[in-house]
């Protein structure tokens, strides 16, 4: 079956780009949503810290925690926006919270930590935003740009973690001592509590102590909201709706990682559609066929450049380099194509001279891509 990557994203509401730091996810995932935008679609992109040259090339100023639209020329309308974690957990907080504990939640020191900065949060709002605007109802294809990860999954598990680490019974001594109080056996560790706490209070603050235990005592209440969308976010990403598109550059170290994030999405019933390879030396002679008439060529360029012999044989080495450069991507693709079904498409970006930063650069990625497209 030789699919097109294409075909495979014209089918689908919800596209999720995933894979290494550095390999180019961000501008992947505005050149899918460009392409599907010329098509007719309604699509928005939404993206993690993306750099302001793509900014740029897509006509913005820079990237906002609100839908832009980008006023380039096409059949549909492209909308880019910026994952806003603080916007999106207080959203999470308004939707679920009850109004008893939802200014404590918000005006909370702790919840401010929380809500920006610790670690897991922005998977969990990646998971959440892309959500909002799949029931919104209000476009015919959400891109997702995921967080740079080693763990394919960490964004879809985000609300489980966050639900189990504050249902812990460490974090529930602190702010339900009563839960452990008249169990059998828990006398004792009952009556060491206060103790303990005392401790606590003197290496930490006991005003940061008691934020602390009245923030996981007003978030607990919102466990049931974050356990459904939880489940509800993977349900969704399960259905023939949705799929991944894995990320990666011809670095074998990285390509295997690929290979991992495909093994892991399998594992979990949710579905790799495709693997785009960014930076692929594709040009150029292949090294045999430069070895063979390398004496021609160098007459040639001797002859181009015949007051400056050095110059040609630098751009024969040049020449020789690049060939061994691409024969190096083209033996790593090949071993990541062995490793992945053969209907699951393998395409690839060329090595561009330089970074996208305008709108001609993203046009030539997207003919690249999916005009033009070019398969292992």
């Amino acid at each position: 079956m030789n699919r097109k990557l294409a075909d495979l994203v014209a089918k689908k509401k919800v596209v999720i780009c995933v894979g290494s730091g550095g390999v180019g996810k961000t501008t992947t995932s505005a050149v899918i949503a460009l392409q599907e935008a010329r098509r007719g679609r309604r699509v928005i992109v939404l993206t993690i810290d993306p750099a302001k040259r793509l900014a740029n090339a897509l006509g913005l100023e820079s990237f906002t925690g609100t839908a832009q639209k980008v006023e380039l020329e096409m059949a549909g309308e492209l909308w880019a926006m910026m994952l806003d974690m603080k916007a999106c957990f207080d959203e999470v907080v308004q939707t679920y919270a009850p109004d008893e504990t939802r200014d404590e939640i918000l005006n909370n020191r702790i919840y401010k930590y929380f809500s920006t900065s610790l670690a897991g949060t922005q998977e969990y709002a990646a998971s959440e935003r892309l959500y909002q605007l799949y029931e919104s109802g209000e476009y015919d294809l959400i891109v997702l740009d995921t967080p740079p990860t080693t763990h394919a999954l960490d964004f879809l598990d985000a609300p489980n973690r966050l639900g189990d680490a504050v249902n812990s019974r460490a974090l529930q001594w602190l702010y339900k001592p009563t839960v452990f109080a008249g169990k059998k056996g828990m006398g004792v560790f009952s009556m060491g509590t206060s103790y303990v706490v005392k401790i606590l209070s003197k290496l930490t603050g006991a005003q940061l102590l008691d934020e602390f235990a009245v923030f996981l005592s007003a978030f607990s209440t919102l466990f049931d909201g974050l356990q459904e969308r939880g489940k509800a976010v993977r349900e969704l990403l399960s259905t023939d709706e949705s799929t991944f598109i894995v990320v990666s550059i011809p670095d074998p170290l990285t390509l295997k990682e690929a290979a991992f994030f495909y093994d892991k999405l399998g594992a979990d019933k949710n579905t790799v559609g495709a693997f785009v390879i960014n930076r692929v030396h594709d040009f150029g002679l292949d090294a045999d066929e430069l070895d063979r008439p390398l004496v021609n060529i160098s007459a040639r360029l001797n002859e181009e450049f015949s007051d400056k012999k050095s110059t040609a044989r630098k751009l024969v080495e040049n020449a020789k380099e690049y060939a061994l450069l691409k024969s190096r991507d083209f033996s790593a693709l090949q071993e990541l194509r062995g490793q992945i079904p053969g209907y699951v498409p393998i395409v690839f970006l060329p090595y561009f001279d330089r970074d996208i930063h305008n709108a001609e650069g993203l046009e030539r990625a997207r003919y690249e891509l999916f005009d033009n497209e070019k398969r292992v």
